[in-house]
């Protein structure tokens, strides 16, 4: 058997000591290698165009959009206060039957209960025509306005008022012999008589009938609406936000599908009050003009001023209400008030005059991006989170 040699020998725990060694360099280089792969992996760095606009914050005019229906201002209901057959006036009460104010809308036949006024007053009549004698003989100087009030009644006509007692023993004379009892139960009786005819308040049209003539209508029963064709209300519906920024004499632009052109009007008044159904504010707006009718639909449309604002595009907003803005070369995200929201631009307010806005939005933008010229890298953020 061949023996080896002595100095290989010798030298041979070195010779593996070096293998070692070179082959650790070898796979250290090699992590660091992979290492370094990775974390440019994570944190690969990228360009982007990143269009910006300036914001200058101005008067900007805002569209408010409602709708509500007109009622007439003056419309009434008619009850009858009597009982008794329902007959027609001078002209049939039905539905669009136009009134002059004064005119008879409609009669309830009153015939019997006439007769009975006319009899308490015939028993007034007596009993004045009684007191004349005793009045000449115990108060001569006062029986002159009184033989003028007999000698001028009328029992067809509306009783006037008596002649004044100037002292108290004349008035008491009066009333011991049941004069004023007689007077005023005859001009109780007169204002029933005279709820017999219901005349029109105003010049209108009848909107609502109930009753057809010869049927018997009982006291509190509901005979039809009466409303005026001149004078409208309309009450819009405005929510609470908005609410804020109408004030009472803006003008508004009202519209519908039932009429050409529009009309222009003034707000009358706004309320204060919230509809706690809708959670909206009523704002009403009062109308003058031939073309409306009663329970008509109208839709309006408000602009009004907002002080030191500007408008951006919807799609800039995040779900929180931020916009990416530019600051020293590093996009930030800037919480804004949004104002109003209208199709795809929005009104909003908190972002100081010069700042930079993105001004579309840009896939991979985030907050900490830094901005050369109009290319946008990717700063690498350190452990400590420092940009």
């Amino acid at each position: 058997m061949k023996q080896k040699h002595p100095i290989l020998l010798k030298f041979k725990p070195y010779a593996y000591a070096a293998i070692i060694v070179v082959a650790g360099i070898l796979i250290g280089r090699l992590l660091g290698s992979g290492k370094q792969q990775q974390t440019e992996r994570i944190v690969p760095k990228r360009d982007s165009q990143v269009p910006v606009v300036e914001i200058t914050n101005q008067q900007v005019q805002r569209v408010i959009k409602m709708n509500g229906k007109v009622d007439a201002l003056k419309k009434i209901e008619i009850y009858a206060e009597v009982t008794g057959v329902f007959v027609d006036g001078a002209k049939p009460f039905r539905e669009g039957r136009r009134f002059a104010k004064g005119d008879v809308l409609l009669r309830i036949e009153d015939s019997v209960y006439r007769n009975t006024v006319l009899a308490e007053k015939s028993s007034l009549l007596n009993e004045l025509t009684l007191l004349m004698p005793d009045l000449l003989i115990d108060f001569p100087g006062y029986a002159g306005p009184w033989k003028k009030y007999l000698d001028n009644f009328s029992i067809v006509k509306p009783l006037r008022p008596l002649p004044p007692a100037p002292n108290d023993r004349l008035r008491n004379y009066v009333a011991a012999r049941n004069i004023y009892t007689k007077f005023y139960a005859v001009r109780s009786m007169e204002e029933t008589l005279a709820k017999y005819s219901i005349l029109a308040p105003f010049d209108g049209v009848v909107t609502v009938s109930e009753a057809n003539p010869g049927i018997l209508v009982r006291n509190g029963q509901k005979l039809g609406e009466f409303a005026a064709t001149t004078a409208y209300e309309l009450e819009l519906s405005a929510p609470v936000r908005e609410a804020a920024f109408i004030r009472k004499g803006d003008r508004i632009t009202l519209s519908s599908d039932d009429f050409n052109g529009s009309i222009e009007a003034r707000v009358a008044r706004v309320n204060d009050a919230i509809d706690p159904n809708t959670q909206s504010v009523g704002v009403y707006v009062l109308l003058d003009d031939s073309r409306l009718k009663d329970g008509m639909y109208l839709s309006a449309s408000l602009n009004v001023p907002v002080e030191d604002a500007s408008v951006i595009a919807r799609e800039l907003l995040d779900n929180e209400n931020r916009v990416f803005a530019l600051r020293d070369s590093v996009v930030l995200l800037l919480p804004v008030d949004v104002v109003s929201v209208d199709g795809r631009m929005a009104i909003v307010r908190g972002i100081p005059d010069g700042t930079e806005i993105v001004a579309e939005p840009v896939e991979g933008l985030f907050s900490g991006m830094v901005i050369s010229g109009s290319i946008a890298t990717v700063q690498e953020e350190d452990p400590s989170g420092s940009k």
